[in-house]
């Protein structure tokens, strides 16, 4: 036999036996789906609300005044769709935290068209998962759970939900991409990109792969473009579902830092070999970093041996571990590698308070401030700046949500310490801001030099 004939018998059985062990023949696929559909739900829901008040124009501020002053209209009901999957044949639902936030009244309705209240075990924002409880006397059929690490690029996939409210709905399509950050979606998953049709509705339901076990939680569908949706690895997102089933809420560990990218440009500043690691741009107060001496600037490398490639990478980290564990880092500081221990906290909770105004600024800088709770710190708050007057010269100096760090050097963290420092301030004097502005990646402070009115 020929090496020729060899090769050419090899690669014939290459292409033979590989679509029979990678995909499913068309008689297959309806038999597996009819035995998926009856774990997948349709999710209902009601919400019954007052209209905001509109004060400030932006909807940010306007709920931390809504909260102070009130609303002021007649209540009014909104209703909202999504889908989920059946997680325990004792009635616990998986779906998204987005779909039943802000629910007063939430039904769970079942492939054969029974309905069910249902109450919120748990949830967790940082990641959009959430499990509900139905209370039921018939057996339920629970999906199976797949490991979504060993997950393909092309590999083929079935989404099942209940997009636009058309009912029971199926598409199929193939892993895309893995690993994908998603702006806006929070900093704890590495989402699964599909082309299998999602939209409006399909949230909260199941991805499956060709062996029938869900591989992901269907969660979020690129705005400005097709055949772009994005899933929670049910890998990551069982450890969440198993926390919230048995404590209703999720402990993560936590460093109480800010990091930013690290781009070229700031690796060139700081004569840098690569753009790997997490750069630092801020060292929370009292916080685990803080006690353990990290400071502004450091890069982190390793955490306990596993390197950051890019700073999405460290809160990934962090979360997969319980406060009070300690976690061994490798730090860049000044060019030289150091080892530095921290031992993590608890994610702290935002303070909620009524939020205080000041319009002394107006006049002399064309700003009105308000202070809210440090979101970072609890039992702080910042100074952030809420509107700027369209005429004024200064709306080319600040922005829309600068937070006010320090005035002519004295520390601005209150609405008194801010009046104090305006009111000191004379016609036509230069003034020094500190301030602090959140940019796409990355959180920057700057020093503005500033004449008053």
């Amino acid at each position: 036999m020929s090496r020729l004939f060899k090769l050419l018998f090899t690669l014939s059985l290459f292409f033979v036996i590989l679509p029979l062990t990678s995909s499913l023949r068309g008689s297959e696929l309806p038999d597996l789906v009819e035995s998926l559909t009856s774990s997948v739900v349709r999710i209902e829901t009601k919400n019954i609300s007052k209209q905001n008040l509109n004060i400030t124009g932006d909807p940010f501020f306007d709920q931390f005044f809504n909260r102070q002053f009130g609303e002021d209209s007649q209540p009014r009901t909104s209703k909202g769709l999504g889908s989920g999957f059946i997680y325990s044949e004792d009635g616990f639902v998986v779906t998204n935290f987005h779909v039943v936030k802000e629910a007063n009244d939430i039904l769970v309705v079942l492939e054969n068209g029974d309905r069910y209240p249902a109450e919120i075990v748990g949830a967790d924002f940082r990641t959009d998962l959430a499990l509900l409880k139905i209370s039921t006397e018939r057996n339920l059929n629970k999906v199976k759970i797949g490991n979504s690490n060993k997950l393909r690029i092309g590999e083929g996939v079935i989404a099942i939900g209940n997009p636009l409210g058309f009912g029971a709905t199926v598409t199929t399509g193939i892993i895309s991409a893995k690993g994908r950050y998603i702006d806006g979606l929070g900093t704890y998953v590495d989402f699964l990109q599909t082309d299998a049709a999602l939209n409006r509705g399909n949230s909260g339901g199941p991805l499956f792969n060709f062996d029938g076990e869900v591989v992901g939680v269907n969660t979020a569908i690129a705005a400005n473009g097709q055949g772009i949706g994005f899933a929670i690895p049910i890998s990551m997102a069982i450890n969440v579902i198993q926390a919230l089933q048995e404590d209703g809420k999720v402990q993560r560990g936590w460093m109480g830092v800010v990091v930013q990218k690290i781009t070229p440009e700031i690796a060139d500043s700081l004569n840098l070999k690569s753009t790997r690691g997490a750069l630092i741009s801020r060292v929370l107060n009292d916080g685990p970093a803080f006690k353990a001496s990290l400071k502004r600037g450091d890069i982190i490398l390793y955490i306990n041996k596993v390197e950051i490639l890019t700073y999405e990478d460290l809160p990934k980290e962090i979360s997969q571990r319980k406060p009070g564990e300690t976690v061994d880092l490798v730090v860049l500081r000044d060019l030289d590698k150091i080892n530095i221990v921290v031992e993590l906290g608890e994610i702290p909770e935002p303070k909620v308070q009524k939020v205080a105004k000041s319009d002394l600024g107006a006049k002399k800088f064309g700003i009105i401030v308000n202070e809210v709770p440090d979101v970072l710190e609890k039992n702080n708050t910042q100074i952030i700046i809420s509107n700027i007057g369209k005429t004024s010269a200064k709306s080319r100096i600040f922005l829309k949500g600068d937070i006010i760090l320090e005035i002519n050097r004295e520390p601005i963290d209150s609405i008194e310490s801010y009046n104090l420092a305006i009111n000191k301030i004379k016609s036509g004097q230069n003034c020094l801001f500190l301030i602090q502005r959140r940019s796409k990646n990355s959180e920057v402070t700057l020093y503005k030099s500033v004449k008053s009115n």
